[in-house]
């Protein structure tokens, strides 16, 4: 028997299992087990921020894992904190993909229960959505990790995939979407708890708390029965109430009651928005006013959160610089088509997969060519110019498929494309359909 086994045999017998009459004995030892394992809980806590790494702590986040780059990108420009979990705001989201640091700031904002839903009273519903609908929100609103990472993959997938993504949700065949279907897939996505005040109880001393026994008691049966022990640092909410929590998503798609469903058409039309949101005010940032960015500045957006060294970077940089004119500048609408096609990458990739495995260069006919098959729209042929300016290194009229697609993957995820290095576990095999949705 194990030493907690012990322990609360010790107790239960002391309480009176085994006809103990003692009241005084009773609560002696009732006392003394109740001290025991609450120093062990507070251990485990302490236990608990050592595994991992220092992301954990700078963030204050507790995960039962190492954070990945997805997840760190979050914690990093999330702002917001309400009843011990992490949120972001609409305009934190809009930050992600369009800056390269987050805003400055101390702290996060720690909300109570009236200030969010006083926020969350301010999401339209889809029909009166747009395309700047979370400029207008702002910092007026709640952004889960889970609604982040369908948010991400609404921004690096394509329309077919999206389809597909859209029959995943359907559980029930109906060509509809309702809430407790969509929220079906998003709950294969943890939350990210806060640790802030779970950091402040550990600085205190191990104090008796007689309201913990029960709690200790219910996590210490697995272990004692089981031969398991799924510990966790005790929350306000379980892990299914947060899943179960209003965001700023589920009342913009699904209406204050939850009872909107949604069909195919109406998921496009948010699909759609967001794409034009994000990519327009990326293109905003860098046009500074003009209705066109100049090559240098088209080279940026391109190249930007692509993993390439410095002179590598710089090399692309001047090349752009070298063979194209101030005037020969990019609109919105060009831009646009671009990434759109950033979108349809995978069918790209997939389309010219014998040029890549073949490494052989195409001519610029060649390549407007494969992107209008795959994308049904064709590139500008003054896009498709500055593009062969920056990846034709020979300057011969003739690109490399394999290392434009290498740079552009890593544009389209922002640098954040998952690789998963484990071998498979059942956990693992749950949550796979929103593995491969982010990846």
């Amino acid at each position: 028997m194990s030493w907690t086994g012990r322990i609360l045999g010790i107790g239960w017998r002391r309480i009176g299992v085994f006809g103990v009459k003692s009241s005084l004995i009773k609560s002696a030892a009732a006392v003394a087990t109740v001290y025991s394992i609450s120093t062990y809980l507070r251990k485990r806590r302490a236990d608990a921020f050592r595994l991992g790494d220092a992301d954990k702590l700078t963030h204050n986040v507790y995960t039962d894992h190492k954070l990945s780059k997805r997840e760190l990108r979050f914690l990093e420009y999330a702002s917001i904190e309400y009843d011990d979990v992490i949120y972001m705001s609409p305009m934190d989201f809009i930050d992600s993909f369009t800056r390269d640091t987050p805003r400055e700031r101390i702290y996060r904002r720690v909300l109570k229960e009236t200030e969010v839903k006083k926020m969350l009273g301010k999401t339209p519903p889809l029909r009166k959505g747009g395309r700047d609908l979370f400029r207008s929100l702002d910092q007026c609103g709640l952004i889960s990790y889970a609604d982040y990472i369908f948010l991400v993959t609404l921004l690096t997938k394509s329309r077919d995939n999206f389809k597909i993504a859209f029959m995943m949700f359907d559980d029930d065949d109906s060509g509809r979407v309702d809430k407790e279907e969509f929220l079906l897939i998003r709950s294969l996505m943890s939350s990210l708890r806060s640790t802030r005040n779970v950091r402040k109880q550990q600085n205190d001393q191990c104090q008796l708390d007689l309201t913990e026994f029960s709690f200790v008691v219910t996590h210490m049966q697995d272990r004692l029965f089981t031969g398991s022990d799924n510990y966790s640092i005790a929350f306000s909410k379980s892990e299914e109430e947060v899943k179960r929590e209003d965001t700023t998503i589920l009342l913009h798609l699904f209406g204050k009651r939850g009872r909107e469903a949604l069909t195919y058409d109406d998921f496009m039309i948010f699909y759609d928005n967001l794409q034009y949101e994000v990519m327009e005010i990326e293109f905003r940032e860098f046009a500074r006013g003009k209705k066109k960015i100049s090559p240098v500045d088209f080279a940026l957006m391109v190249l930007r959160y692509t993993i390439l060294d410095r002179e590598e970077y710089a090399e692309y940089i001047d090349r752009m610089a070298e063979r194209t004119a101030e005037n020969q500048g990019v609109t919105l609408e060009q831009w646009a088509s671009f990434s759109i096609f950033l979108n349809n990458l995978a069918q790209f990739s997939t389309a010219v997969r014998l040029y890549t495995n073949a490494d052989m260069p195409v001519t610029k006919a060649e390549f407007a060519r494969a992107v209008q098959c795959t994308c049904g729209e064709k590139l500008d042929d003054t896009v498709v110019d500055l593009i062969f300016a920056i990846f034709d290194a020979n300057d011969d009229g003739k690109l490399s498929y394999r290392e434009f697609l290498a740079v552009m993957n890593d544009r389209l995820h922002r640098g954040l494309k998952a690789r998963n290095d484990r071998g498979w576990t059942w956990k693992d095999f749950k949550r796979c359909v929103i593995n491969e949705m982010s990846r």
